[in-house]
């Protein structure tokens, strides 16, 4: 228990829990650890746990065919991976892929469904992060038709970073590619034009980003407007009136 003491905000959505229900919610979870590339969740398959993650970072992929894949979302400690399992889904929409090494709080479905049914902060602050997802992902789905490989690329690695609190990145331009449904030949090219221009540095399966400024002007609208959208919502559930 000492070690989940030590972590019990790390996640930013148990940080915003009253004290009291987020020790009650942690005794109910293992703190887990996955290796780079590892699946914690198959799309069409049964949801038997949810993760709260505390360190590194898990792509949420959509199967396009039977060698391509998107990536439609990007999970780190602002978060959890499974939120469908919230709503009362039975299977995962997508597929779940740790980006590099990390550790995440895990709870079996059922607990959490016992955890839901009987505290109303959890509910609420779940509920609205299930409800954030949802907006991101309908600006993903527009970002992808409106927005240019380079765009995309510079929005994701400002995500990664976000997700990572690390500049440095070690992701392979086909990995990059697959994640935003694009040719590795296009992924290459931008990411050459962000050396050129200094923004970034990389050689095959690492990246690190120098100027993170210059790149947030060279990201898609997308970036930002994620973050407004998910910091809005986490201050309102965080500064929330508690019941006596």
């Amino acid at each position: 228990m000492a070690l989940h003491a030590d972590l019990s905000q790390a996640n930013r959505l148990l940080a915003a829990l009253p004290p009291q229900d987020r020790g009650r919610l942690l005794a109910q979870c293992e703190l887990v650890e996955f290796k780079a590339n590892s699946v914690l969740l198959v799309a069409g398959q049964a949801m038997t746990q949810a993760w709260f993650g505390v360190e590194g970072m898990v792509c949420q992929e959509l199967l396009l065919d039977s060698d391509q894949r998107m990536e439609v979302g990007l999970v780190g400690h602002e978060g959890m991976f499974s939120t469908s399992l919230v709503l009362g889904a039975d299977c995962s929409g997508w597929t779940c892929r740790a980006q590099g090494t990390g550790r995440a709080f895990g709870i079996g479905r059922a607990q959490l469904q016992e955890q839901l049914a009987h505290c109303a902060p959890l509910r609420q602050v779940l509920y609205g992060y299930a409800d954030v997802c949802l907006r991101q992902l309908a600006r993903q789905a527009a970002c992808l038709k409106h927005h240019s490989v380079a765009q995309r690329l510079a929005r994701w690695l400002l995500m990664a970073r976000d997700r990572a609190h690390a500049s440095e990145l070690f992701l392979t331009h086909e990995a990059l590619a697959q994640m935003l449904s694009a040719r590795r030949e296009s992924v290459t090219h931008c990411a050459r034009r962000l050396q050129l221009s200094g923004l970034i540095s990389y050689s095959r399966g690492y990246m690190m980003l120098l100027d993170q400024a210059a790149l947030a002007q060279a990201a898609c609208p997308c970036y930002h407007a994620d973050l407004v959208t998910y910091e809005r919502w986490w201050r309102s559930v965080a500064h929330a009136p508690r019941p006596a």
